[in-house]
C-alpha cells in the first residue's frame, strides 16, 4: 500500500485551516456583535467558483466525453460545491446579531428573525456534532450559534460567567 504524501499534505493543511478559523472566530468580533468574518464570505465565493466552473465545462463540453465517469465528475462537483455555496454564501454573508444584558436578536436565513429575553434562557449546550451552540428558551425557541460565527466566544463567556459585564 503506498503513502500519498499529497493528499496527507493536503488534509493537513486542510484541518490546520479550519482550526484556525474557528479558533480566531471565537473572539474576533466586538462584545455584543455576531457575524461572520473575511475567510468564511472568501470560502464561500471559492466554493461558488468551484461549483461554476465545472458547470461551464460540462455545458460547453470541454472534456473528455468518450471517457467513463466524466459527467459523473463533472455533475458531482457542481452539484457538492453548489450546495456548498449555498450554505456557505447563506451563513457569512447574512447571519448575524447582537445582544445586550437583557436580550439577544439574531437573524438566520434558515430559521427567520428571533429575539429573546436571556431572563427566559432554559440552556445552553454545545452540539460537537455539528458544532454549535444551541440556547433553548422556555418556549421552545432555539438559537444555534456555529462555533466559526465571529464574537460567539464573547456570548458564551457571558452566559456562562455573569451577565453583567457587558
Amino acid at each position: 500500500m503506498d503513502f500519498d504524501f499529497q493528499t496527507a499534505l493536503t488534509t493537513g493543511l486542510t484541518v490546520a485551516v479550519i482550526g484556525y478559523l474557528t479558533n480566531r472566530a471565537v473572539y474576533s468580533q466586538n462584545k455584543g456583535n455576531l457575524k461572520y468574518g473575511i475567510p468564511m464570505k472568501v470560502i464561500g465565493v471559492l466554493c461558488l467558483a468551484f461549483s461554476v466552473v465545472p458547470f461551464i465545462v460540462l455545458l460547453t463540453q470541454n472534456y473528455q466525453v468518450e471517457k467513463p465517469g466524466e459527467t459523473t465528475a463533472l455533475i458531482s462537483l457542481t452539484i457538492g460545491f453548489g450546495l456548498g455555496a449555498i450554505f456557505s454564501i447563506g451563513e457569512s454573508f447574512f447571519v448575524n446579531g447582537n445582544y445586550d444584558n437583557e436580550k439577544i436578536e439574531f437573524f438566520s436565513p434558515w430559521s427567520g428573525r428571533k429575539i429573546k429575553q436571556f431572563k427566559d434562557l432554559e440552556s445552553c449546550s454545545f452540539n460537537p456534532f455539528c458544532s454549535w451552540y444551541v440556547l433553548k428558551f422556555n418556549n421552545g425557541t432555539k438559537i444555534r450559534l456555529s462555533s466559526y460565527l465571529g464574537g460567539h466566544g464573547h456570548l458564551i463567556d457571558f452566559l456562562i460567567n455573569d451577565k453583567n459585564d457587558l
